[in-house]
Parts: structure tokens; sequence; C-alpha cells
């Protein structure tokens, strides 16, 4: 039998506690060397200025050269959860980060603006309640003219 309480207590804390706050030993607690990891939004956006190179697909390897950048250049983050459900080992949350930005990004030098853009996360879990597969969905196309006002030097 799944814990799907337990699983969505572990996304919850992720997303709106542990990558905030940089907390990358919660973050380690949680998932497996192996777990995958396969993102569209920010650190694309990133891969494509040659900002990050994180090992594909792997989370860590995303943690340790995406998000340390990403959260080096955007302070003061909080995350709204909308909505977490679950269905056996699979938990689906919608999210919304709000962030300054604070330090370079994509080579774009900080702005102090406020930035917000939602994502929704698929994250799936193993019979020992440790997460292994991350999908993760930037809504990009509605806030590209947000981001070009934000981060103004970017060519996007």
């Amino acid at each position: 039998m799944t814990n799907t309480q337990l699983h969505k207590d572990i996304v919850t804390k992720l997303i709106a506690e542990a990558l905030p706050n940089n907390d990358v030993a919660y973050v380690e607690s949680v998932v497996t060397p192996e777990t995958v990891t396969r993102r569209a939004g920010f650190a694309s956006l990133l891969q494509a200025t040659d900002q990050i190179k994180p090992a594909a697909s792997n989370f860590m390897g995303w943690v340790h050269k995406g998000w340390d950048s990403l959260h080096a250049a955007l302070s003061e983050q909080k995350v709204t959860m909308r909505e977490v459900v679950a269905d056996g080992n699979q938990v689906i949350a919608h999210y919304t980060y709000t962030a300054k930005h604070a330090g370079t990004f994509a080579s774009a030098p900080a702005t102090g603006k406020t930035i917000h853009w939602d994502e929704i996360g698929i994250f799936k879990f193993n019979n020992d309640d440790t997460w292994i597969i991350h999908l993760g969905i930037w809504d990009m196309k509605s806030h590209l003219a947000g981001l070009k006002a934000t981060f103004g030097a970017l060519r996007i």
C-alpha cells in the first residue's frame, strides 16, 4: 500500500520550503542519487544561455549546477501551493513561485523586480517512499512578456 499523504507532504515541503530556502540537505534526504528530472522553463533558459550545464536528467545535478545559480539570482523566494493531488505513488502539484531578481540571471544583471511564475510538477515515488522521477513544466508562454520586462538584457 502506498502512503499518498506522506508523498504529498514530501512534495509540499520540498517545493514550498526546501528549494526556496536552499535546504539541499532536505532535498538529498528525499531523493536517490539517480532521481530523474525533466524540466522546461528556467532550467532550459539557463542552459540556452550557457550559464549552466547540469547533468542530463539527474535531479541532484540540477540542484547543484542549476538551482544554486537560480537561487543566487532570485532572492526572497516564496511558493504558494495551489493544488497537490496524489494517486498511488504519484503526486501532481501546481504552485506559484514569487522571487526578486537580485543577482545575475542568464547573463542579465539584477533588476530588483519581483517575478512570478506557475509550475506544475509530477513526482513519482518508489515503494520505499523515496522520490525517483520529476517532470516539471513552467508556464513560459504566458510569462514571456513579463520576463522580457523584468530581464531586459535577455534575448528570449
